[in-house]
């Protein structure tokens, strides 16, 4: 390709939504090197001798299993000088032997280009998905059931945080380094060390706690 900004969108069109074999053929054939790579939640191929062969049968069976597979990109980013791509892409997925209903899942593609002959090519492709998007391409229907795991855990881990610094910060005021200890006000010092369960953390009672203390 002569100009990324302008093809590119393009060949992501072809790639993820033609229906022709032959047009899949000739896009990945024109497009990438001949060792080519990919890394995919789902499948990788290493870079290698004839690699983009590889890469096309990838491309093939998600084409076989998802006939239908519609993407729309939301935006694009192209570096110049590192001849780097971004692409936010949207995209419906439906397996045949699924029965349930296509759900838009969202990915990040990163595509490295290399110049040859004053052209451009594909040389590495990575693409990014929150699991709760690669269960759409999985299992549709447990998706909900990831998206909920993920909230539940993100309430874990910030309530663990909570217990560690209200630890830590007791632990200081028990053992003499809080001035409330050294001047004999216990009662205090326990308030301010429970003052770390808010989530309104002061800044000055937080000086002395750092991380892999324990």
């Amino acid at each position: 390709m002569e100009n990324p900004e302008q093809e590119l969108p393009g060949i992501i069109d072809l790639l993820t939504s033609s229906k022709a074999a032959v047009v899949l053929h000739q896009t990945i054939k024109r497009y990438y090197t001949p060792d080519a790579s990919i890394r995919h939640p789902l499948s990788v191929v290493e870079s290698g001798p004839a690699s983009r062969d590889k890469l096309l049968g990838v491309f093939e069976w998600y084409r076989v299993i998802s006939p239908g597979t519609v993407a729309t990109i939301n935006e694009f980013v192209y570096d110049r000088e590192k001849q780097v791509a971004f692409i936010d892409i949207s995209q419906t997925f439906k397996l045949r032997i699924v029965p349930s209903s296509t759900r838009p899942s969202r990915l990040i593609t990163r595509l490295k280009l290399v110049e040859h002959d004053k052209l451009l090519y594909i040389k590495e492709q990575e693409d990014f998905f929150h699991p709760d998007d690669i269960m759409k391409y999985v299992f549709p229907p447990l998706s909900p059931i990831v998206t909920f795991s993920l909230r539940a855990i993100a309430i874990g881990v910030w309530f663990a945080s909570k217990i560690y610094l209200t630890f830590t910060m007791t632990w200081l005021a028990i053992f003499g380094i809080s001035d409330d200890v050294k001047q004999g006000r216990m009662s205090e010092a326990m308030t301010g060390a429970q003052h770390a369960f808010t989530m309104n953390d002061d800044d000055e009672r937080l000086k002395d706690v750092y991380y892999g203390q324990w």
